[in-house]
């Protein structure tokens, strides 16, 4: 949902990557301030910089408008990326707008508030019951799951 604190979150994320020495790259098409080493609105720029690049942390906000269900080429960069070191993160007011395909190449997941029936889709993928319990979840509220791991529960204005 909108402002749930995903963006917020995104940001937090890139800002301390980048501090530490990270390359950070990010495609943006609401213009947002991030703190990057790298930042565009154009999708092809950013698949031109992308590929020419090696080891960065790659936000894509907007993630499906961004990416769309069926671009070839942008679900390239979750399912080849990695091979150039690059570590993903798409941000999305609806998972199920971003294709299966990519959503299987995630090893993490922060799921803010969504409606039952997205949240339902990421329980049964990530095979984590709970995940469903986001549908009451309020303003920068979050589980964050990995593939093998416990779910643990966040508030990124808190944290």
């Amino acid at each position: 949902m909108t402002e749930s604190g995903k963006t917020t979150l995104a940001k937090k994320v890139a800002s301390s990557l980048k501090s530490a020495g990270y390359p950070v790259l990010v495609l943006d098409p609401l213009h947002d301030v991030w703190d990057a080493t790298y930042q565009t609105d154009d999708a092809q720029e950013f698949l031109k910089v992308f590929w020419q690049s090696k080891s960065c942390h790659v936000f894509v906000d907007e993630s499906g408008d961004s990416i769309g269900r069926y671009n070839d080429l942008m679900n390239q960069t979750a399912t080849k990326g990695r091979h150039w070191g690059h570590s993903m993160y798409y941000i999305t007011q609806r998972g199920a707008q971003i294709s299966r395909t990519i959503r299987d190449q995630c090893s993490h997941l922060f799921l803010f508030a969504t409606a039952r029936p997205d949240a339902k889709i990421h329980a049964l993928e990530w095979n984590k019951a709970d995940l469903e319990n986001v549908a009451t979840f309020n303003a920068g509220e979050y589980y964050h799951a990995t593939r093998f791991g416990v779910l643990e529960r966040g508030n990124v204005f808190n944290d």
